[in-house]
């Protein structure tokens, strides 16, 4: 999995959905959700091969929460073509499961 730490980084990743579904989980560190999730999330991002995985702290790369108009945590985005085309919030991982069976 992979860790986006830039507005560039957050750009190339977004860059890649134009070859593969790309998951992104937009977490904070004082989310207990987001902790809660965590595990989960690394165990599906080893499940599904040629789906790119990666998170990204919001306090890291503010502009993120903003742009992607982010209104709870976990906030688990699937882009496609370089446009956002699903979302699952909130530390249900279950769903997160079910958006990339959807769009895989």
């Amino acid at each position: 999995m992979r860790e986006v730490t830039t507005e560039e980084e957050l750009e190339e990743l977004v860059k890649e959905s134009h070859q593969s579904l790309v998951v992104l989980k937009l977490f904070a560190e004082w989310c207990g959700p987001c902790k809660r999730a965590a595990p989960e999330f690394q165990k599906i991002s080893e499940e599904y091969e040629g789906v790119v995985f990666a998170e990204l702290n919001v306090e890291e790369v503010e502009s993120a929460a903003e742009d992607y108009e982010i209104t709870g945590m976990p906030t688990f985005l699937a882009f496609k073509n370089g446009e956002v085309v699903d979302r699952a919030i909130g530390g249900n991982t279950d769903a997160v499961r079910k958006m990339i069976e959807k769009l895989k």
